[in-house]
């Protein structure tokens, strides 16, 4: 048996070889992501005991994920029969959520509002995570300066007026001045659709000159089909 254990340990070691242990952190890896490793590896060596895999399994853990899953079945009573199933609700219940708060705080230092974005769209993706960042309720000015962080130049510094002391007047003020370019670049685009229209000069009447002089000649300048003859232009040599 213990041989069997021992080869078993062998080949696992052989098949995970080359991923990173878990050590609670976002950007390692996650609780969804060691579980898909683990089950591919169990699947493909045969382990179908879950005791065993939990086993197996503790060898992914780094050195603190480790100690602290051995402290917990400690006190549950599991040392010699956690199944992996236990071992995954415990990572779960403890690192994912650090993990998904660390993951949403990252990703609010760096969310950017650009001109071709939908501000209220974009108002609610910042809500999302700042309550999936868990931002503290009573440090209002925390949410509101990383909301301004998130704006242009030209936005963000309206939003330090006196008057405005936490992110939903921020996010008002912001749509105001959001909606009014967007309607001042509308009514721009249709100034330019009306004025850029190309003029037909092929329809423009030309007035007949009656004052004789080489400047009547057509030359190299003169638009293609406009002809120019004696009857229109009787000082004009034919």
């Amino acid at each position: 048996m213990a041989d069997s254990n021992y080869s078993q340990a062998l080949a696992f070691a052989q098949q995970v070889r080359g991923h990173p242990r878990f050590d609670g952190k976002a950007g390692t890896m996650s609780v969804n992501s060691l579980e898909r490793i683990l089950r591919s590896t169990f699947k493909t060596l045969g382990v179908q005991n879950a005791v065993r895999q939990a086993a197996l399994a503790e060898s992914l853990l780094n050195y603190t994920v480790l100690d602290s899953w051995g402290s917990y079945c400690e006190a549950e009573g599991i040392v010699e029969t956690a199944t992996l199933a236990q071992l995954l609700q415990y990572l779960r219940a403890t690192y994912d959520t650090i993990s998904s708060t660390y993951e949403a705080f990252a990703e609010l230092v760096s969310l950017k509002f650009s001109a071709d974005t939908d501000l209220p769209q974009f108002n609610q993706r910042f809500d999302h995570l700042v309550s999936k960042a868990e931002l503290s309720a009573n440090q209002p000015h925390q949410a509101l300066n990383h909301y301004r962080h998130t704006m242009p130049t030209n936005i963000k510094k309206e939003l330090f007026a006196a008057d405005i002391v936490n992110v939903r007047q921020a996010q008002t003020r912001a749509l105001v001045l959001w909606r009014t370019r967007q309607s001042l670049r509308a009514k721009s685009n249709q100034v330019v659709d009306t004025r850029g229209e190309p003029m037909d000069i092929d329809r423009v009447a030309v007035k007949p000159n009656t004052h004789c002089g080489s400047n009547n000649r057509s030359g190299p300048n003169t638009r293609q089909g406009l002809q120019f003859n004696a009857e229109q232009f009787p000082c004009m040599e034919t």
